[in-house]
């Protein structure tokens, strides 16, 4: 039985992931990153990176406020650097941030504690489950018409690992809506 949505998504206002800030390869110390982002609602974020030697600054600019974030690193394999935002109000290394429709912060969602939750967590299964499948077309259509594929093919430059991943949640997401069919099915019967 899904929840009653009482709370605010994490997902129903701007989402700042540090992974789509900093493309790959450019998280080096001492580079400037500057992003403007757009969001559906039309709202537009200014984020500025300040890379340092294992550590860094973000500076965000939206609807007239400023909000500061530092930045935390650690060493990769092949001498990479992963990023990662310290929480405010946690005071977390978090990757994503948030700020639900109505909040006037970023914070992560450990912060937001039971004041917001994730859209998902207000589906019933079957809810999930198309839901699920909806993603996994998404991420691999690419160009194509959704209406052509029910399980699209592997994407060019997909490693082969990947795609079957991917085949495996869209399988897992048609027996989760095959199973809630049947159980369907055995209640219709019954009234007759």
């Amino acid at each position: 039985m899904p929840r009653d949505r009482q709370r605010l998504t994490l997902e129903s206002g701007p989402k700042l992931d540090l992974a789509k800030l900093i493309p790959s390869g450019a998280g080096k110390p001492g580079s400037y990153i500057q992003c403007v982002l757009t969001y559906g609602s039309g709202e537009t974020i200014t984020a500025l990176l300040k890379l340092s030697d294992y550590s860094g600054l973000l500076d965000l600019s939206f609807q007239g406020r400023q909000q500061s974030f530092s930045l935390v690193s650690e060493p990769r394999h092949f001498g990479r650097l992963q990023w990662y935002v310290i929480c405010p109000n946690r005071g977390r290394r978090v990757r994503v941030l948030y700020r639900p429709l109505g909040a006037t912060f970023f914070a992560s969602r450990y912060a937001w504690g039971r004041r917001a939750a994730y859209a998902s967590q207000f589906l019933d299964p079957i809810g999930r489950a198309w839901r699920t499948k909806a993603k996994v077309k998404t991420a691999l259509l690419g160009d194509a018409d959704p209406d052509d594929w029910d399980l699209p093919p592997k994407p060019k430059g997909m490693r082969w690992a990947t795609y079957e991943r991917w085949v495996v949640k869209y399988d897992d997401a048609e027996e989760m809506l095959d199973a809630q069919l049947a159980i369907a099915a055995a209640r219709l019967m019954k009234r007759f």
